[in-house]
């Protein structure tokens, strides 16, 4: 296995990147090391993207992120899990046990190269699940800052559905209250049917929460599609119907704190508030929630990033 850095350079005033690789069951993971320039790094931070994003992150959020704590002081580390970006493997046999096998190979590597002994996760949505479902076998971690994380499995659950819809149907009750909407619509530039699939899509089409994360699948052969379908159902999401696994909150460790931020304009926000915030106040854990106003899912606008980004930093520096 080849541990070499390469391709190492400054990237900001006081900032340097370099490219990662190692090995994960005869697959090759390939990342980027933010870093100070100069000075110890005193804290080593490993970022999980989203179920079908990249090392990136949506609209470079996890690159920024990134160096911005480098900037701080800390090592990152952020990688493509097997099958996305440029790592090897087949992303359609990817599953919750892949790529926590992914982020355990990562954590170790990171702490390699910087001799720290403990570990920050950071969880960009279903990256975040990865890194809470991993927390026993890290018991290197020592803090986590957690983004837009869904409820665990809860592609399907009825409880988000009404939440989503409930979102909505706030917002078209808002503009129907604008002049500018209803003149819209009297000139054949707005919709109603188009806004009442909005609101109602969650009861009209079940699943669709599930494709948001997993993407739409190449066609299979049926064994294989059969096997995934099995796989994902075991193990990345739950039946119609079906109430999130609270077996899976008791990863969480009174030991360990930490920061989860979501957005105002995500309609999945309050369902997972709920799950997470309920729980980490009846088992007393030191998880801090915060909400950036307006902000949707992705936090896909310049401010948000900035906002997002003194969060981070101010939690992992004190």
């Amino acid at each position: 296995m080849d541990t070499s850095l390469q391709h190492k350079c400054e990237v900001l005033p006081g900032v340097q990147e370099e490219t990662v690789s190692f090995d994960v069951q005869g697959s090759q993971v390939f990342g980027i090391l933010s870093t100070p320039s100069e000075g110890f790094c005193k804290r080593a931070v490993v970022f999980t993207h989203g179920w079908s994003g990249n090392r990136n992150g949506p609209a470079g959020l996890l690159t920024t992120l990134s160096r911005a704590l480098a900037a701080k002081g800390c090592a990152c580390l952020r990688f493509d899990f097997r099958g996305r970006g440029e790592s090897q493997g087949d992303g359609l046999k990817a599953t919750l046990a892949t790529m926590s096998d992914d982020l355990q190979m990562a954590s170790q590597k990171l702490m390699e190269l910087t001799g720290l002994k403990t570990i920050t996760l950071f969880g960009m949505c279903s990256g975040g699940n990865i890194a809470i479902g991993s927390l026993k076998k890290l018991p290197q971690a020592d803090s986590m800052v957690m983004l837009s994380v869904y409820p665990f499995s809860d592609g399907d659950s009825f409880s988000r559905d009404v939440h989503r819809t409930w979102h909505f149907l706030k917002v078209y009750l808002y503009k129907a209250c604008s002049l500018q909407t209803w003149k819209r619509l009297f000139a054949g530039e707005a919709s109603l049917a188009r806004v009442f699939k909005v609101i109602f899509k969650p009861f009209l089409k079940r699943g669709e929460n599930k494709k948001h994360e997993e993407g739409t699948p190449e066609p299979q052969t049926q064994a294989a599609k059969s096997k995934t379908v099995k796989a994902s159902n075991n193990e990345s999401r739950l039946q119609a119907g079906q109430e999130p696994p609270k077996k899976y909150l008791t990863n969480l460790r009174k030991e360990l704190p930490g920061l989860m931020i979501y957005g105002t304009a995500d309609p999945d926000a309050e369902a997972a508030l709920k799950y997470y915030k309920t729980y980490a106040e009846e088992q007393q854990l030191p998880i801090t929630f915060m909400r950036i106003e307006g902000a949707n899912h992705n936090f896909s606008s310049a401010q948000w990033h900035s906002q997002l980004t003194k969060m981070a930093c101010d939690f992992l520096i004190q």
